[in-house]
């Protein structure tokens, strides 16, 4: 849609003005004045060319809004599926640890369902309702993360492994605290408390009870490594509109030359470990609660598929990127 700006037009419609007080004798000075003196008149003409203008855009993209959409999808789908063949062995291991993670919780329900004896069950009753539900969560999450790494969008994973991080240490929490927090856990979701109300009771790592709880206590509670809780806060600073999550975005890589506005293939591998990461240990505090030797070989095999998304992701990444990190 060919068409003059606002100051265009504006400037046209100022030049013809000025001409015809030229060819009606005037100085320069003259002319001025006589534009400075119809400001009101001027005012009012560029209000009515924004608001046909506004009018005529909103009608344009009204009557091509189909158009406007297949040509972004189509350039859409072009990144996709290169961002597929750059990254497709990468996906595919992903995609195979959210399978595997996925049945192994399945397969662990219904095992305790049919072979755990009653008593043990009413025992760890909450503990297992919290954990199952932390666990189905945290699998979702998981695969919304690869879904976004395939749609080229690093900050909104790594956002999203925010929430995957919480949830594995809120599970550590639970399993460490016992029946009664996990109780409180599940009670408080019919209710409106305040966040972390449901830790009341609970006692940190020295043993003493605290009338307060927040995330941050209950990330210390759990003996996390300062590596991870550095991850985390850097994680926060994306997800929030702080000046590191504006200007280092991982999108960005180590330049502030491009402002990321849509797709792009930069940083996913962050994302990719630390869901993968996340994944595996929210699985093993689930699928530990009781004995189940089948529950133990899928942690294992976990852990060590961990090892195999750092290896395709890591190496993806320096083919990928081996010219521009040499540039930087």
């Amino acid at each position: 849609m060919a068409r003059d700006s606002i100051t265009d037009a504006l400037n046209k419609m100022l030049l013809q003005k000025a001409n015809e007080l030229i060819k009606s004798g005037m100085s320069e000075k003259e002319i001025s004045e006589h534009i400075d003196n119809d400001d009101i008149e001027l005012d009012k003409a560029l209000s009515k060319m924004i608001d046909a203008d506004s009018q005529q855009k909103l009608q344009y993209l009204k009557s091509h809004i189909f158009e406007i959409s297949a040509e972004r999808r189509a350039s859409a789908s072009v990144f996709i599926a290169r961002q597929e063949e750059k990254w497709g062995k990468c996906f595919a291991a992903s995609d195979a640890m959210y399978i595997l993670a996925t049945e192994a919780g399945e397969l662990y329900g219904r095992y305790v369902e049919e072979n755990v004896d009653a008593e043990s069950k009413e025992s760890s009753k909450y503990t297992f309702l919290a954990l199952q539900h932390l666990h189905g969560r945290a699998c979702q999450e998981f695969l919304e993360i690869l879904y976004l790494m395939k749609l080229g969008f690093a900050d909104g994973a790594y956002a999203r492994w925010r929430s995957m991080y919480e949830l594995s240490c809120i599970g550590s929490f639970i399993r460490k605290q016992g029946e009664q927090i996990a109780r409180q856990y599940w009670e408080q979701s019919e209710t409106e408390a305040p966040s972390y109300a449901w830790a009341k009771g609970a006692r940190d790592q020295n043993g003493k009870e605290l009338r307060r709880w927040t995330f941050r206590d209950i990330q210390d509670a759990c003996d996390v490594q300062k590596v991870w809780t550095k991850q985390y806060q850097l994680a926060c600073l994306v997800n929030h509109a702080s000046p590191q999550g504006t200007f280092k975005r991982l999108a960005n890589g180590k330049t502030l030359g491009v402002i990321p506005v849509g797709h792009s293939d930069y940083g996913i591998t962050t994302p990719a470990e630390h869901s993968a990461i996340s994944l595996a240990w929210i699985t093993n505090l689930f699928l530990t609660i009781f004995p189940y030797g089948d529950g133990i070989v899928n942690c294992n095999v976990l852990n060590a598929w961990v090892d195999i998304i750092r290896d395709r992701y890591f190496s993806a990444h320096d083919e990928i990127f081996k010219d521009l990190e040499k540039e930087v």
